[in-house]
């Protein structure tokens, strides 16, 4: 599978490490700063920049930025989301983020599920992003109510092959309570 990571920081970064150490997955990256793309391509946590044009390729997109900007960078890039594929945010809150994209993605054509991984250290960027930061973390996922039990196992999957030792199936409203 082709996976697009926005964010390249502590998540995104540590995301893109953990898939390129634990999966066979390609990983395409892009971040605000040139500087942190370079880097995650020198130290080989992407295999390539995620574009305007690799967009529509990717099989799943992970947006590891804040909830306003994860919001705004669907609304910009949602007709170049492949059909079909899964989106996924890291956002600490659900409610206001998913009310947004779920719209977005039943008009698109593309399955949006809300994610929030339950990892960090006190320092943030890429600079401290490690391959093994989700070890024993549990992952909060707040799929949409019609996926399906298939595509709710392969995500399941994902996320326990990068380490996290469990995965929670929630409601945005009962996330952020």
């Amino acid at each position: 599978m082709k996976i697009g990571i926005v964010g390249l920081g502590l998540i995104g970064g540590s995301i893109a490490k953990a898939i390129k150490q634990n999966t066979e997955h390609e990983v395409l990256g892009t971040d605000l700063l040139e500087s942190v793309v370079c880097k995650a391509l020198l130290l080989e946590a992407i295999d390539e920049r995620l574009t305007y044009d690799s967009i529509g390729q990717c099989d799943i997109m992970i947006l590891s930025l804040y909830p306003g900007a994860t919001i705004e960078y669907v609304k910009a890039h949602q007709g170049y989301l492949k059909k079909g594929a899964f989106v996924i945010d890291c956002c600490g809150v659900k409610e206001a983020v998913c009310a947004e994209i779920q719209p977005i993605a039943a008009e698109q054509g593309f399955a949006y599920v809300g994610g929030h991984p339950m990892a960090g250290i006190e320092f943030s960027g890429f600079k401290y992003s490690q391959n093994d930061l989700f070890k024993h973390a549990s992952m909060i996922l707040t799929p949409q109510t019609d996926m399906s039990i298939q595509d709710m196992d392969l995500l399941k999957k994902l996320w326990l092959s990068l380490g996290f030792n469990h995965v929670q199936i929630s409601t945005p409203t009962e996330h952020d309570r």
